[in-house]
C-alpha cells in the first residue's frame, strides 16, 4: 500500500505531491511522444513555455479544464489520458 499523501495545512509547497510529479512525468512523455519542445507547445497553446516546465517539474498542478486544454494541445483523448493519469 502506498503511504496517502497529506499536504501541511498553511503551506502552499505542494512539489512532493507523488500526483504531481506523476502528472509531470506523464506530461514529458506526452509531449516528447509528439516530438515537441516546450517553446512548440508554447505556440500551439499560447501560454508561456514555462508554464509547461512548471507542470513538468511538480511546480504546478493542473485544473480539470487545463487538463482538458493540455489534451487538445497534444491531440491525445481526454477520457483515455485521465484513466492513465488516475492510475500512475
Amino acid at each position: 500500500m502506498t503511504k496517502r499523501y497529506t499536504p501541511n495545512r498553511g503551506t502552499a509547497d505542494l512539489k512532493n505531491s507523488p500526483k504531481r510529479i506523476a502528472l509531470g512525468k506523464w506530461l514529458r512523455q506526452q509531449r516528447e511522444a509528439k516530438g515537441l519542445t516546450m517553446r512548440e507547445m508554447q505556440s500551439l497553446s499560447g501560454k508561456p513555455h514555462s508554464y509547461f516546465g512548471k507542470i513538468e517539474q511538480a511546480q504546478r498542478g493542473l485544473d480539470i479544464l487545463e487538463f482538458i486544454e493540455l489534451c487538445a494541445w497534444l491531440g491525445i483523448d481526454v477520457v483515455e489520458s485521465v484513466r492513465t493519469v488516475r492510475m500512475l
